[in-house]
């Protein structure tokens, strides 16, 4: 019995032994921040909805007390923050584009991502038939108004209270946050001086946003608007290419003397993949001689 318990007690030993140096040489995964950072919150009165914004500062913001920088209203920052401030710290290292504060709109509370969108994006609710979320879009859709009204009235007032900014300011959407810069563009331009509109769903309420462009006239500040879609973007519903040609020729037809338009297609370029390099060829366009 007495060798039983010995050979228990050395196996037992061994055992925590392998444990320890198991738990010794196991890396604990250390989380990375963003630089520059910061998280804020802002509760709307235009539509009750609670945000989440992530900010980016330039590197030079705390090395003086008076300067001031442009602002990027980033939608869809859920995905799309760590994105945008990588590449625009990377290309204003390099100076090919000056240092610009990131405001991404994300949504506080629980993660209800594709409802946010399809809620605040959206200016009328649309039964789209044949759309995947078809369901969310029914239940959900038509919050665009509201929406605007919090950028317009809450979030750029307090932007412009709290942080050092200019009044140059850009937005950028991809897909249904395409479609609501667009809709920005068309109904309210003044409140934005640069437009990044990227796959705009331009589908949407049976292509509505062609049926309001009447309602873009002359405006008194210069406008930049860069349009851009993936060559990939055609499936048995939509041809997203050939939708926003025929979009930016109609703008274009206006002659408006204080918009300035591009537009390009990505080659190879999907619904899911044209983001990045959509921002980085939108950034320097529409910052360009400022």
């Amino acid at each position: 019995m007495r060798l039983s318990s010995n050979i228990f007690l050395v196996f037992t030993l061994l055992i925590s032994a392998n444990i320890s140096c198991q738990n010794k040489n196991k890396k604990s995964i250390e989380p990375y921040t963003l630089q520059n950072t910061e998280q804020r919150f802002l509760s709307s009165k235009s539509n009750g909805i609670d945000y989440k914004l992530y900010i980016s500062y330039p590197e030079s913001y705390t090395d003086s007390t008076d300067r001031k920088y442009p602002v990027l209203y980033l939608l869809d920052a859920d995905y799309s923050f760590a994105i945008a401030k990588n590449i625009i710290d990377h290309l204003a290292q390099r100076n090919h584009l000056q240092e610009i504060i990131i405001v991404g709109i994300a949504y506080a509370g629980e993660n209800k991502y594709r409802i946010n969108r399809t809620r605040d994006y959206t200016p009328t609710n649309s039964e789209e038939p044949g759309v995947s979320f078809q369901e969310i879009q029914n239940k959900y859709s038509g919050g665009g108004i509201q929406f605007s009204q919090f950028i317009e009235n809450e979030l750029i007032p307090y932007i412009d209270k709290e942080l050092r900014t200019t009044n140059f300011r850009v937005i950028t959407g991809h897909s249904y946050g395409g479609l609501f810069s667009s809709w920005t563009l068309l109904t309210k331009p003044q409140l934005f001086d640069g437009y990044i509109v990227v796959s705009p769903s331009l589908w949407y309420d049976d292509k509505l946003m062609f049926k309001i462009t009447d309602k873009l006239s002359e405006n008194e500040q210069k406008i930049k608007a860069y349009f851009t879609v993936g060559d990939r973007e055609v499936n048995n519903q939509w041809n997203m290419p050939e939708d926003l040609k025929q979009f930016v020729e109609k703008l274009q037809s206006k002659n408006l003397e204080n918009l300035d338009i591009k537009f390009e297609v990505g080659e190879n370029e999907t619904h899911n993949s044209i983001f990045p390099s959509a921002l980085s060829n939108g950034l320097r366009f529409v910052f360009d001689g400022i």
